[in-house]
């Protein structure tokens, strides 16, 4: 069976002054930074491997590859598969 944990992770942001949220960046847990070249989609949306309060998915591009950010309170997270 497939698993996957939460993995608190660093967001650059841009807010503008409306207060819309513009992830730029994220920051693995072991430091390297990673930029977002494309914000895909953003709604209101449940993470889909790991149970958690509502969040905001934001589906991103980063290095070539479509991946889903989430922003939850006022932490942001990604899936990671269990190896």
């Amino acid at each position: 069976m497939t698993q996957f944990i939460k993995v608190y992770v660093a967001v650059v942001l841009r807010v503008d002054e409306d207060g819309r949220m513009a992830p730029l960046a994220i920051e693995w847990e072991d430091g390297r930074r990673f930029d977002i070249t494309k914000v895909a989609d953003v709604r209101q949306a449940p993470p889909r491997h790991v149970g958690s309060s509502p969040t905001v998915r934001y589906t991103v591009d980063i290095a070539g590859s479509r991946r889903e950010l989430y922003h939850e309170g006022a932490r942001w997270f990604v899936e990671k598969l269990l190896p």
